[in-house]
């Protein structure tokens, strides 16, 4: 008997039972008004997440202790792996990937149950349902399905090793982080479906879910940009989006959670949008198991897929039920969806969120529309036609273009109408500043239309937003003496939501320009060289000094085919890159990539390696991508407005109330 294989399947089936009770315990005891049975299910939720943290925990042990009896540990791991990328592998294929899913779907549900559902009895039964039927849902699969505890028959002496794409050190950050993202969806959902099913479409299901929304956003926002980031330095090809199937599986759920956590603050202030609001954290949940689904099914071809598997029709069959539902809980409780109050004019700020809505639902209908056309095409004209980047781009580009200039529009717009001379007034900062800037970057050379619009609208969005800002801070300097610094840190002290979602709107205009300027200006050379001979590149000397090779020490790494490159610039050197080839020893038909990079504040000087010969002469890829560094500025911006606006803030009222109506626009996130 195999006794990790034993405590491993045992600790899965013992969380699916008691996932299984908390779903039966909470409709029993609503049903026959048993409030004790109610409990139980609620903390049979917290038992479901101790199962399911000893199962992963005996995976890891088993991957740190070389246990290759167990199949997937052979197909992950080999006794040269350092141990960080040891943990890594746990997540590296199909079995250990769902196991990591549904582990950190049962903590995020185990918080849930243990300080939120206790404060919401008017919903509480329901959602511990919901989250028992969806956790039961993804430990059924890994029970019965795709275990990653199966026995080998025969147990070798040594595993096969990770794939080689994934040894990299950011593979700890970036996967946990994205598929924690996607999971974090089910709590919204929870409590959306706990509305539906209660009755409570109101005010107290939004003040419920809106902390959990953000932390949802926040989580999968972090994990894509993590994405991103990982695809620059690791991948070798020049970018960091490539609008890979997966990698749009991945960012899908990310635009009905953005527009919830827009559009929710049209429920709180005017009883509206309870219907839209209700089907945007429907759609958050079931794109995020969609993705599930589509890196295992086979669907579509993505270098980020899991070997084809009969387990993504499983998938498909949840996203229906979740939809079918879904649907008949919003037909059922249609009496209570209807809006509070009517638009009261089109110059308004609930205007602006909804048709701010309206373009994160067309982004998202675009982005899976492209995803499955290969799909579409194959089943209407029996010809597989996939679509690249270059109709992403020219589809969705104009579409975010013109949600940054509704933003930075809805920033400065007054809630329910506003005179004509607010209206000049509000707008006369960010439509002066914005025309003199677009003159001023016409001026200096910038001549493509579409950069120009797209910066234009950028910085429409930074003048909005730091308007805001300085009207906020001149009110408290006002009422308190403080100097401009300690008004404008005030702020956040005394309405962390709303000014951590300005300060979310500046780093998007700041990953906004970065992504024009990396993209649109990016410059390519393929160079040949010999030793000793130079090229020339984004200002800079590259001379080549020769090819060099060392070997490999641990996570399978056979060797490293090198070349020496001596960057100056103004007459100094100022980089030595070492663009590579790594060769594997168990996949010698995957060698991978290793990035030679220079990184400023104006650009990158990212280098890769295309192949060599025998007289050591190489063929390089070189890219010069503008302003990069200002995309990952923009994403720390960005991530510490999130932080900010979902931390807990004290006596938030009160101070929300002490803000000049200037600088009080509502917060956008």
């Amino acid at each position: 008997m195999n006794v990790m294989a034993a405590v491993g399947a045992g600790s899965l089936l013992t969380a699916l039972a008691a996932a299984l009770f908390a779903c039966l315990g909470a409709t029993v005891g609503l049903r026959a008004g048993r409030p004790l049975l109610i409990r139980a299910a609620r903390q049979a939720l917290l038992v479901t997440a101790l199962f399911t943290s000893v199962a992963i925990g005996t995976l890891a042990v088993a991957l740190l202790r070389n246990d290759f009896s167990l199949a997937y540990v052979a197909g992950v791991s080999s006794r040269g792996m350092q141990t960080y990328m040891k943990w890594a592998s746990i997540y590296s294929q199909q079995a250990g990937s769902l196991l990591f899913w549904t582990w950190s779907m049962s903590l995020f549900i185990a918080a849930f149950a243990r300080w939120t559902l206790p404060k919401i009895p008017w919903g509480a039964p329901h959602a511990t349902a919901v989250c028992g039927a969806v956790l039961a849902a993804f430990l059924f699969a890994l029970t019965f399905l795709a275990s990653p505890f199966h026995v080998s028959e025969i147990t070798p002496p040594d595993g096969r090793g990770l794939n080689p794409l994934l040894v990299d050190a950011g593979m700890l950050i970036h996967p946990p982080f994205l598929l924690s993202g996607l999971v974090s969806t089910v709590v919204p959902f929870a409590l959306g479906a706990a509305a539906l099913m209660s009755g409570r479409i109101d005010g107290v299901w939004i003040a419920a879910v809106r902390r959990w929304a953000l932390l949802s956003w926040l989580v999968l926002s972090i994990g894509n940009l993590l994405g991103g980031w990982w695809a620059y330095h690791v991948l070798g090809w020049g970018g960091y989006w490539g609008w890979d199937p997966v990698e749009n599986s991945a960012i899908l759920p990310l635009f009905p959670m953005t527009a919830f956590l827009h559009s929710m603050m049209v429920q709180e202030r005017r009883g509206m949008l309870k219907l839209w609001n209700l089907a945007l954290v429907v759609a958050a949940f079931s794109l995020a198991v969609f993705g599930t689904f589509n890196v295992r099914s086979g669907l579509v071809d993505s270098v980020h897929s899991f070997a084809q598997s009969e387990i993504g029709a499983y998938f498909l069959l949840l996203v229906a039920a979740v939809l079918v539902i879904s649907i008949g809980l919003m037909v059922w409780r249609a009496p209570y969806l209807r809006a509070e109050h009517d638009f009261e004019s089109l110059l308004s700020r609930e205007s602006a969120l909804i048709v701010n809505n309206y373009l994160f639902t067309a982004i998202a209908l675009v982005i899976l529309g492209g995803t499955l056309f290969p799909v579409f095409s194959e089943l209407f004209v029996d010809t597989r036609v996939t679509v690249g980047p270059s109709f992403f781009n020219a589809a969705v580009g104009p579409l975010l273009v013109v949600l940054l200039g509704l933003t930075a529009i809805g920033t400065v717009l007054p809630w329910r109408r506003a005179a004509n001379q607010t209206l000049r007034r509000r707008f006369a900062l960010p439509l002066l500043g914005t025309g003199l800037a677009a003159l001023a970057l016409r001026v200096g050379g910038m001549r493509d239309v579409e950069a120009l619009v797209a910066t234009s609208a950028a910085i429409m969005l930074v003048l909005a937003t730091v308007r805001e800002f300085m009207l906020g801070a001149a009110g408290l300097r006002a009422a308190t003496g403080r100097p401009w610094v300690g008004a404008l840190l005030s702020l956040f002290e005394r309405d962390q939501r709303r000014y951590g979602g300005y300060l979310v709107h500046l780093g998007v205009a700041v990953i906004a320009v970065a992504v024009v300027g990396s993209t649109i200006y990016q410059q390519q050379l393929r160079p040949t060289l010999a030793p000793g001979e130079s090229f020339e590149a984004g200002g800079r000397t590259i001379t080549y000094e020769g090819l060099r090779q060392r070997k490999g020490t641990s996570n399978g790494i056979d060797s490293e085919i090198f070349a020496e490159l001596s960057v100056t610039q103004g007459g100094r050197e100022v980089a030595l890159l070492e663009p590579a080839r790594r060769l594997f020893t168990n996949f010698p038909g995957q060698p991978t990539t290793v990035v030679g990079l220079q990184s400023t504040l104006r650009d990158d000087l990212y280098v890769f390696l295309q192949g060599w010969d025998d007289t050591e002469a190489i063929e390089l890829h070189v890219f010069v991508n503008p302003l990069v560094n200002w995309l990952w500025i923009g994403s720390a911006i960005y991530i510490l407005g999130g932080v900010l606006a979902w931390v807990p803030r004290p006596a938030s009222e009160p101070a929300r109330a002490a803000v000049p109506a200037g600088g009080a626009a509502g917060s956008k996130a």
